[in-house]
């Protein structure tokens, strides 16, 4: 079944890794490589009326200080260890972005939503 919504998913660049085992707080453990971090991947359904990459692009760069913040709290909760500056700029250096228009809910169940 088609759903009402479009999806983006953001991939961390190398810059955000860098950020991600520069601030780790056990530092005897490996580092973390870029492949590695793309395996988790973040996927946001957006509305229906974004329609283009470029409305997208334009969406997330809205939305970049939450997105972000969304980010970093999965790797640390301790906002002390975060960058400052949080917004479209420090966005679009930490992620690519790709957009994805036809969602397909291949499940019969309904969908549940908890806070993050």
């Amino acid at each position: 079944m088609l759903i009402n919504r479009s999806a983006i998913i953001l991939k961390a660049t190398q810059q955000a890794v860098d950020w991600i085992n520069e601030v780790d707080p056990i530092k005897n453990q490996s580092s973390l490589t870029l492949k590695k971090v793309r395996e988790v991947c973040l996927i946001y359904l957006v509305p229906e009326d974004v329609e283009t990459d470029a409305h997208a692009h334009s969406w997330a760069l809205n939305n970049a200080e939450v997105l972000l913040q969304e980010f970093m709290f999965g790797w640390y909760q301790c906002e002390s260890l975060w960058p400052k500056g949080l917004g479209p700029k420090m966005f679009e250096k930490w992620f690519d972005l790709e957009y994805h228009s036809m969602l397909v809910d291949t499940v019969d169940e309904p969908i549940t939503k908890e806070e993050m």
